[in-house]
């Protein structure tokens, strides 16, 4: 193809068209972040501080009210319940000495062996009005209300709210001031971003998890952003040199002219009599040359694309490119030229080498 009869691509506009999508991904991000800021200074603290004070708790003296000591009380085991599945959930129903009758609550990937124990003598602890944790055949189990740990929850949602508000904030800036310095329509930069800030948001709503405290916790999570930033730099500077030695975005395809009729999403746009409205739907690329129909089962009086179509070259969608130019975030660009009319066509990129084929075939059925 002749690269050289392609003429300067339109400027970029500086700035979207759209702003309220700027405006609304940057508010929400911030909204996020604000999410994040206050599930780790307030509910975050309160549970930690309850944890604090659950651990430091004595045992109750005897005849003791309180409730801020471990009160331990005998009890039986009436009946149990469980739930199986991913969320496996036991619940025992107990009767205490004192005339009680707490339903216990188990969640989590422990899973207990509730079997058979109805009628069975356990010791049952309370603090602060709640069963904590129970006591039975020379092993503790705790209850769902057991306060330690209730902070990871919390870590967890902030963390993971917080980073995605990060990056929709840090991608609300990159249209701001870097929409400017590129004219694709799908450009690279935010890709990155999304990339680094959602391997950051897993990590910050896993981490809580599988660390020994809040501290460990937030010093991975920040081993694992140092390490994600890192990353997105070397593959951004990696892009941009890319680019920078390539010189330009024309991308090499070789055609392929169809042994039978192929038919593929793809869009004609132009000055044309047949890159219009109908312009658009489907292509049908056969030997004979490059057709088009509003749908795959229509293919009643295609417009058929003629043999003065001459093929450019093949790029990414750009942001000028005529209005409804597009097929998918994937699709890709053929410039064309018939007479003094520049044309578009967008396909896939595994059906371009057939709307190659297809205008080569045309062209050389044409010639005397």
């Amino acid at each position: 193809m002749n690269e050289r009869r392609a003429k300067a691509a339109p400027t970029a506009p500086s700035l979207p068209k759209n702003r309220a999508v700027v405006i609304s991904t940057t508010a929400i991000g911030t909204a996020l972040i604000l999410v994040m800021i206050w599930l780790l200074l307030v509910p975050m603290p309160e549970r930690l501080d309850t944890e604090r004070a659950f651990r430091a708790a004595k045992d109750c003296a005897p005849g003791a009210v309180a409730t801020d000591c471990l009160h331990s009380v005998p009890a039986v085991i009436e009946r149990t319940r469980e739930k199986n599945g991913k969320a496996h959930a036991h619940w025992m129903y107990v009767k205490t000495a004192e005339g009680n009758t707490p339903t216990l609550y188990f969640e989590g990937g422990e899973r207990y062996t509730f079997d058979g124990l109805a009628g069975k003598r356990i010791g049952v602890t309370y603090w602060e009005g709640s069963v904590r944790y129970i006591d039975w055949a020379n092993a503790r189990w705790h209850t769902a209300a057991d306060p330690r740990g209730a902070y990871r929850l919390f870590l967890a949602w902030g963390l993971a709210l917080g980073t995605a508000g990060l990056g929709l904030v840090l991608i609300g800036l990159w249209w701001v001031r870097g929409y400017a310095t590129t004219r694709l329509r799908y450009p690279w930069q935010p890709g990155v971003l999304i990339m680094g800030t959602t391997v950051l948001g897993l990590a910050g709503g896993l981490l809580p998890w599988f660390t020994h405290g809040w501290r460990a916790a937030l010093l991975a999570y920040g081993v694992v952003g140092a390490v994600a930033v890192t990353a997105c730099a070397l593959t951004a500077m990696g892009l941009h040199r890319a680019n920078v030695r390539k010189g330009t975005d024309t991308i090499t395809i070789t055609s392929v002219v169809p042994d039978e009729e192929a038919v593929f999403p793809g869009i004609v746009r132009g000055d044309v009599p047949y890159g219009g409205a109908l312009g658009g739907g489907y292509l049908i690329a056969d030997a004979d040359g490059l057709s088009i129909i509003p749908d795959p089962n229509y293919r009643i009086h295609p417009k058929v694309v003629p043999a003065t179509l001459e093929p450019l070259r093949v790029r990414p969608p750009y942001r000028t490119d005529p209005k409804g130019l597009d097929v998918d975030n994937t699709c890709l660009v053929l410039e064309c030229q018939d007479g003094d009319t520049r044309v578009y066509v967008a396909a896939a990129r595994e059906s371009m080498p057939l709307v190659l084929g297809a205008l080569a075939a045309a062209r050389q059925l044409s010639q005397p």
